[in-house]
């Protein structure tokens, strides 16, 4: 990843946008499984275990696509590759875009997990290199990367599924939708060649592009954060409970209330987009606000927003849905990089924890929500479910040693 020749800004600035484009690819085929869901439970899950089975189908997928990031995050600090994020949108879009076409229950699983080890393999890398590109302004940058991804979750699963749902939800039509995706990762080595090496440690402050110093070890860095960083993780955990919960059962939750395919993907796709939305506002936020009182704020204010949601109708529904998602993620790039921070010269795996390794034990925890909605009801189950950020809130206590990245000294 290295070359001799200067550096050119234009050049920079192309890659890093080309790598959103390529999060914004990645994660339209990624969230085709939460659309594809209720489908996939008309014709696999038995009478009377539909949101059990809708929790285990959560669940595998968030091993290999969430808690898989853990590993690869530790083979990217040792292996850096442009590969990884070539492999991961050709996994992702080749696995979901064959699930919906498969006959029996055993190959549903199989390409849920090659979809997911796509998705595990890119985000780690990229996230750090997308971090790295932007350098000073690593928070708008990540900001940036991650809500291109969010608008791919958000829009993209409706530009794949059009077809299928113009042709009386045939998803026989959606194998040809993989060719896109396939295309864009064969660009991925021909794009990303990096004319200088680049300085993956994170930093708030400007970041220099000279060689990297030799990294100490993993467990020498990570020992004198270890409350915080436990502490952020429980918290980031415990939020994407609520957040993939939501977001995988909301559709399930629609599709009871008799939406159509289409509207319930609509209201889908408007509940992840405020979540780009809140990411993106999150990176001018962060910048001008004290990083414990956002975090604070989204974990109490969000809750009682999405609670809301679940007992109105219409256009208040959809209000009060979308401004709580926007609360919601407005954290998101903020655990990101207090934890790269925490874990200097270690990224990746600090990226894989607070992506990955936290929506896989969210979506784990679904495997609960699903069996609790099977015996109690789904609306009860997604009034707690809301509930858990605010039950969260009081462990940013043990934050408090952590820099503020709204001021510039911030290292």
């Amino acid at each position: 990843m290295k070359n001799d020749s200067e550096p050119s800004n234009s050049s920079t600035r192309n890659q890093f946008f080309f790598l959103t484009y390529c999060h914004t690819v990645l994660d339209s085929y990624a969230n085709l499984f939460p659309h594809l869901q209720p489908l996939l439970l008309d014709k696999f899950a038995a009478a009377g275990a539909r949101n059990s089975f809708a929790g285990v189908l959560i669940s595998l997928y968030s091993i290999f696509s969430s808690l898989g990031q853990v590993f690869f995050g530790w083979l990217s600090d040792k292996v850096q590759s442009v590969h990884y994020i070539t492999f991961g949108i050709a996994f992702t879009a080749i696995g979901l875009s064959l699930v919906g076409v498969v006959p029996s229950t055993y190959m549903v699983f199989l390409l849920l997990a090659i979809g997911g080890t796509g998705v595990a393999a890119f985000h780690p890398q990229a996230t750090t290199y997308a971090g790295a590109l932007a350098a000073e302004t690593r928070g708008m940058g990540i900001s940036i990367f991650l809500t291109g991804g969010n608008i791919g979750r958000a829009l993209g699963p409706l530009v794949l599924l059009f077809i299928p749902y113009r042709y009386n939800n045939d998803l026989r039509h959606l194998v040809w939708e993989m060719i896109p995706g396939v295309f864009v990762a064969l660009l991925i080595p021909f794009v990303l060649k990096f004319k200088h090496e680049l300085d993956l440690t994170a930093s708030s402050r400007v970041l220099s592009q000279q060689s990297n110093t030799q990294k100490d070890a993993f467990w020498q860095v990570a020992y004198p954060h270890l409350i915080p960083l436990i502490a952020l993780f429980i918290i980031t955990c415990l939020r994407t409970v609520t957040g993939i919960g939501l977001e995988s059962f909301l559709s399930i939750y629609l599709d009871d209330q008799q939406y159509s395919d289409q509207m319930r993907s609509l209201v889908v796709a408007l509940y992840i987009f405020a979540g780009s939305m809140g990411i993106m506002l999150s990176g001018w936020v962060l910048s001008r606000v004290n990083t414990l009182i956002l975090l604070l704020f989204s974990l109490v204010v969000a809750p009682p927003l999405l609670y809301a949601s679940l007992h109105t109708s219409g256009v208040i529904f959809l209000v009060f849905l979308f401004l709580g998602n926007v609360v919601l993620s407005s954290s998101i790039t903020l655990s990101i990089i207090l934890a790269q921070m925490m874990l200097r010269g270690h990224e990746n795996i600090a990226s894989s924890f607070m992506m990955g390794a936290s929506w896989g034990v969210g979506g784990l925890l679904n495997l609960i929500v699903g069996a609790l909605a099977d015996k109690y009801e789904l609306p009860i189950v997604l009034d707690g479910l809301v509930m858990v950020p605010l039950m969260v809130s009081p462990l940013v206590i043990f934050l408090r040693s952590q820099p503020d990245l709204s001021k510039p000294e911030a290292d």
